[in-house]
């Protein structure tokens, strides 16, 4: 219910494909790096809030758009979750 309100409202805001972007890309950076739902759930909220702060800073600094700089840097650390090793593939 939550999700959905905070999707609903902010859709005016930044739009459909951000909005999508600021849910999906952190979720999936933690699960790759998290082995339980806590850590999942805790994970995903402090890589979607880093993405926030660094995408914020990249575009003062640079005189960007802050929302395509937040989801830049949520790809970043996407990128960065992907390229780490995981130990996860023996995990049934």
């Amino acid at each position: 219910m939550l999700l959905a309100l905070v999707v609903g409202t902010s859709i005016k805001a930044v739009g459909v494909l951000l909005i999508s972007a600021f849910i999906v890309i952190p979720a999936c950076a933690a699960r790759l790096l998290s082995r339980t739902f806590t850590g999942y759930l805790m994970l995903s909220a402090a890589l979607g809030a880093l993405g926030a702060v660094l995408g914020m800073v990249v575009s003062a600094f640079f005189n960007l758009p802050s929302g395509p700089a937040i989801v830049t840097m949520q790809l970043a650390i996407f990128l960065v979750a992907i390229a780490l090793p995981h130990s996860k593939s023996l995990e049934t």
